[in-house]
């Protein structure tokens, strides 16, 4: 039998707010704890890229059998950028979304589409 993705895919896009820097700044540490949400979510890490920039913040960008998430970390606002696309289905990517927001303890999270405000609040 051929496989057939879900009909309904899911997107989670937000920003992260009240971020301790140290946490934003420890670039292994968020990349670990990003690769250890997916599996346990069940995702498959196909490749995976990232960068740290001069004079701080750090991306990442992991493309997945089911799609892909990207990182963007913005410490000078002590923000953070995630966005998780699945073909799996509706609410797919939940748990690795409230994983992460476990570890990076976010005083406010902001869904808001279109324009970016990382400098917010």
């Amino acid at each position: 039998m051929d496989y057939k993705s879900s009909d309904t895919g899911n997107e989670i896009s937000c920003i992260m707010y009240g971020i301790s820097d140290k946490l934003l700044k420890d670039t292994k540490k968020l990349e670990e704890k990003l690769l250890e949400a997916l599996r346990t979510d069940r995702f498959d890490v196909l490749e995976k890229m990232s960068h740290i920039f001069t004079p701080q913040g750090f991306t990442i960008a992991i493309l997945l059998a089911e799609s892909h998430v990207a990182v963007h970390t913005y410490p000078e606002y002590n923000s953070l950028y995630f966005n998780l696309y699945s073909c799996r289905g509706e609410k797919d990517g939940e748990k690795t979304y409230e994983l992460l927001k476990e570890y990076l303890k976010p005083k406010s999270v902001d869904f808001s589409e279109n324009k970016i405000f990382v400098g917010r609040k």
